[in-house]
């Protein structure tokens, strides 16, 4: 009995969320991806971001990053993100 191995590429955010996607019926579903803990560095939750949309990612669910500040930053936040994942 042959078994074949298919090794993964999990180097980087990017090639996993390429992967995710090409997975979803090749990327003809939209993908958006869980947040996880809050981010006290928002440079570093920016730099996922970009790799979530540079992977083919449709979006990323924000919650406690936007929620757990006052308004007018959480506002900045996400229009930054919304920068991020707008096309063009």
């Amino acid at each position: 009995m042959n078994i074949f191995v298919r090794i993964i590429l999990i180097l980087r955010i990017a090639e996993r969320v390429q992967h995710v996607v090409q997975s979803a019926f090749n990327g003809r579903r939209i993908v958006i991806f869980s947040g996880g803990p809050a981010q006290t560095d928002d440079e570093a939750l920016f730099d996922e971001i970009r790799a979530i949309q540079a992977g083919g990612g449709f979006g990323s669910i924000i919650g406690r990053n936007s929620f757990q500040r006052p308004k007018e930053k959480a506002i900045a936040l996400l229009q930054t993100i919304m920068g991020i994942y707008k096309p063009g």
